[in-house]
């Protein structure tokens, strides 16, 4: 795949540029949806399927005040994307200014000089333009002007799978992840590097890698222990991770970490990737270390239950 970040220069033409534009955030099964699309099209045309995607995420910002947490990185979408074959990622640098770009000149000056298109895929209820003028309508009484084929895909479609990125975001806010994983149609997931903690786990035979997020803006799941798997130097480790702020030893900063299981060697520094199967419970304050303990064994049991009906 090759990427082109907001530059002046066209995508190449193909025999056959069939596109898609939105945010993407999460690359749900409704997204997926779009892009298989695009991607068939393209094979069917011996053309080339083209993404048109905005970084920042638009909402960021447009409503600055808003808590509003990414399902995905741009890294992640872009690994993604690589994944599901797409040739060509075109990335706009969102800005306020941007954001004042009147829907007839983004069709003229992105999609049809930079992008060369023939034919466009958008779902049934996607805006784009300024005060979100441009629609499956407007693209449509625009066809002839325009001079390509559009496709929108429809609301039966998209709602059959029953999915939207803001469903996905409540399921994770409420630890929900097996919910939310479905209508990823992955497991959610979370990167970061690992950093020294204070070896409290090391003591109690549990040793944790404390992980520092890549991108704080991310959404994190709900405070509590859940069963996970972890990528390291190309290798998946079995694990159990702990979001919240470890009561039992009073500590009143929030961190994330992760026991890999079987596992001992230092590893700081590193960069590792969390895949999140489900959640194993609340967060909880044990009277002594021992008791933590004995509950972690017990949590150790019930994810090799989980994680292993998974391999």
């Amino acid at each position: 795949m090759k990427i082109f970040k907001n530059s002046g220069n066209m995508i190449p033409k193909s025999n056959y540029n069939i596109v898609t534009i939105g945010s993407f955030d999460g690359i749900h099964l409704g997204h997926l949806k779009i892009l298989e699309t695009i991607v068939k099209k393209a094979k069917i045309k011996n053309g080339k399927s083209i993404i048109v995607t905005f970084w920042p995420h638009p909402r960021k910002v447009l409503k600055k005040k808003e808590n509003f947490k990414l399902l995905n990185t741009l890294e992640e979408k872009i690994k993604i994307f690589e994944e599901i074959k797409i040739d060509y990622l075109y990335i706009i640098d969102f800005s306020s200014n941007f954001a004042k770009t009147k829907a007839e000149d983004f069709v003229k000056n992105i999609l049809i000089s930079k992008l060369k298109t023939n034919y466009l895929v958008i779902g049934y209820n996607h805006h784009f333009g300024y005060k979100r003028e441009g629609n499956i309508d407007y693209l449509k009484k625009n066809e002839k002007k325009f001079n390509f084929d559009i496709e929108s895909i429809s609301k039966k479609e998209i709602e059959k799978i029953s999915v939207s990125s803001t469903r996905i975001r409540k399921y994770i806010n409420n630890g929900k992840i097996e919910s939310a994983n479905a209508l990823l149609g992955r497991e959610f997931s979370i990167s970061g590097k690992v950093v020294k903690g204070d070896g409290i786990g090391k003591k109690i035979k549990f040793p944790t890698a404390n992980i520092l997020l890549n991108k704080p803006r991310k959404i994190i799941p709900k405070k509590g222990v859940y069963a996970v798997k972890i990528l390291l130097d190309k290798k998946i480790y079995l694990g159990m991770l702990n979001i919240g702020y470890r009561p039992t030893i009073n500590k009143k900063i929030k961190t994330i970490e992760v026991n890999i299981f079987e596992f001992i060697r230092p590893i700081y520094g590193k960069r590792i990737i969390v895949s999140f199967f489900k959640r194993l419970r609340n967060e909880k304050k044990f009277n002594n270390l021992n008791e933590l303990k004995n509950q972690l064994k017990i949590d150790k049991k019930k994810t090799l239950l989980i994680l292993n009906k998974t391999l």
